[in-house]
């Protein structure tokens, strides 16, 4: 009976150590895993699942002598007395569980509904970035581009534009200064983050210039008719700690776009006041439908200022 329950036990835990790794595999092959943990980590986690086909096949060894008889008497093999059937099966069902609802369930991809829980992250621009003077917000749409026109023309000193008091800032300068020159700046999804955070930090110099992005259509209840947001998720570690991320857009083809649409917007920033907060907006000037990206996910990138632009 002794060797029987020893035996049962090893046969389980090759059983789950193989259907883990083999889940994990599963993932990787289809390009799932990015929907569930975020870049930095996706290395450690396709190596856990070699260690865990490693002590599988350790533990299948150790099953087949158990199976054979040819197990030595010792006590790192031996079952402990005071485990219980019920405990011993709720240990178990951890591992169960996961795997039932990994292999059952769809795969899910976070969009408005997290939005919906978490709340959208508008950029929140500080009023002191904002010069009213030149804002598109207080003029006409033509005017917007003059004005980002001839604030190219007079060649301003980029040092001078965008200056910073700490490390962070000083990197999110140097990436503003990169794309000031830009003819349009599109903000590419390798460094979504970055370049709006670098927009949002030095907001004024970016006023009236024409951008590129695309992500989900979001509303929140009250915006107006014509307003809608264009959204992010974007993800640290795992989509448990992800966080909606995005812009707000003011087109007067709004309705025409439902929630969860994916869309590339091109248009020209702005600003505009929302919920008491000054917020860049984009005054949309072209909008078209497009399908979801393979990962819809965003991510910190840390070496941004090596990421190449147009």
């Amino acid at each position: 009976m002794k060797n029987k329950r020893l035996l049962f036990h090893n046969v389980t835990k090759t059983v789950l150590l193989l259907a883990l790794s083999g889940y994990i595999a599963y993932l990787v092959e289809t390009d799932a895993l990015q929907l569930y943990i975020g870049t930095r980590i996706m290395p450690l986690v396709k190596g856990s699942a070699l260690v865990l086909y490693a002590l599988a096949v350790i533990q299948g060894f150790i099953a087949y002598r158990s199976y054979k008889g040819q197990m030595a008497e010792c006590d790192c093999c031996e079952v402990p007395q005071t485990s219980s059937r019920f405990g011993s099966g709720l240990l178990y069902a951890l591992f169960i569980l996961p795997l039932l609802l990994g292999f059952t369930l769809p795969d899910t991809v976070l969009s408005g509904s997290l939005a919906n829980k978490k709340g959208m992250q508008l950029g929140t621009v500080p009023l002191r970035q904002v010069n009213p003077a030149t804002s598109p917000g207080n003029t006409t749409p033509g005017d917007s581009i003059v004005t980002g026109a001839l604030i190219q023309a007079e060649e301003p000193d980029l040092d001078q534009l965008f200056q910073a008091d700490n490390d962070f800032d000083r990197d999110l300068a140097e990436l503003a200064k990169k794309l000031y020159v830009l003819p349009a700046i599109e903000v590419k999804p390798e460094i979504y983050m970055e370049i709006l955070s670098s927009i949002i930090t030095f907001a004024d110099p970016f006023m009236g210039r024409e951008i590129e992005i695309t992500g989900f259509v979001y509303r929140e209840p009250d915006l107006a008719a014509n307003q809608f947001v264009i959204g992010r998720i974007a993800v640290q570690c795992c989509t448990a700690d992800a966080s909606p991320y995005g812009v707000l857009a003011e087109s007067e083809k709004a309705a025409e776009f439902k929630n969860d649409t994916w869309v590339k917007v091109k248009g020209t920033l702005g600003h505009t006041v929302y919920n008491g907060n000054s917020v860049i907006k984009i005054d949309v000037q072209q909008i078209e439908v497009m399908e979801a990206p393979e990962n819809p996910y965003i991510y910190p990138n840390f070496e941004f200022l090596n990421v190449s632009l147009p």
